[in-house]
């Protein structure tokens, strides 16, 4: 398993799609820093000194880029085609295939390609995040660093969060077996166009049931992660939104490993 992930990391170091995604990371994170410095600092009086006031904050801390970095659409888009991409490219490569086509254990190749890319994912995280930390932290006036304990609670879980819908890109590019659908539906996920449907779910499910216990958006991951306040989160919403992340990463894995134990080798 070790030397398999040896392989793939020295593979995706290899590919020309790593390196573009890691600059494409690297450049929204700088957009993001400029947005803030517009809207916290406003050097060019654009909002007339209220740009904090639309942001409901008069400082911007840690814990609130990490909202604006991992809490962002734009982000789990460029870790979909990340995943997407890296995946796609060992499916349809001819050395993957035979290595696959020679073990009776495929599972093992698809996890530990799975591990892989969570590793991949991860820098390009601690890249775009520490960027956009950095640059705001010496650059926006209206910058605090608040709680240092609280900021690496509020990254771990939505890391944590990142690495679910890693397991849920990688199903469905897995699924499909080509980067055409794999980034599909991953867009699809990513950018919340589900949220409509849950919304029109949530409400016939209010209809139906005077006081329902569990509505679909508390289930549906796109909706838990995006609404999911981290900042002061209690131990109880903690708990819910770490198992629901486990389930999602535990469904995910193990229908992509039992896809790829049964697919015949082409």
């Amino acid at each position: 398993m070790f030397n398999l992930i040896k392989m793939n990391l020295y593979r995706m170091s290899r590919a020309v799609s790593t390196w573009v995604i890691a600059i494409v990371t690297v450049c929204f994170a700088i957009l993001q820093f400029f947005s803030l410095k517009l809207i916290f600092d406003d050097p060019f009086n654009m909002f007339d000194g209220n740009g904090a006031a639309m942001m409901s904050i008069d400082k911007i801390s840690g814990v609130n880029a990490v909202t604006t970095f991992l809490q962002n659409s734009n982000v789990l888009v460029i870790l979909a085609v990340f995943i997407v991409l890296f995946t796609n490219a060992e499916h349809k490569c001819g050395f993957d295939k035979n290595l696959i086509g020679l073990s009776k254990q495929r599972w093992k190749q698809t996890l530990a390609r799975w591990i892989s890319a969570v590793i991949g994912m991860t820098a390009f995280i601690i890249i775009g995040y520490g960027v956009m930390l950095g640059l705001t932290a010496l650059f926006v006036d209206a910058f605090t660093m608040g709680s240092v304990t609280a900021m690496l609670k509020s990254l771990g879980l939505m890391y944590f969060g990142a690495v679910a819908f890693s397991a849920i890109f990688f199903f469905f590019t897995t699924l499909f077996n080509n980067s055409v659908g794999g980034v599909v539906s991953s867009l699809i996920i990513s950018l919340g166009i589900f949220a409509l449907i849950e919304t029109l779910l949530d409400m016939a499910v209010k209809k139906i049931f005077s006081s329902p216990k569990v509505l679909p958006t508390e289930i549906f991951y796109d909706s838990v992660y995006m609404n999911f306040a981290h900042t002061d989160a209690n131990t109880k919403a903690i708990l819910i939104f770490v198992g629901i992340s486990v389930a999602y990463i535990a469904l995910s894995l193990f229908g992509s490993m039992m896809l790829q134990q049964k697919r015949d080798v082409k």
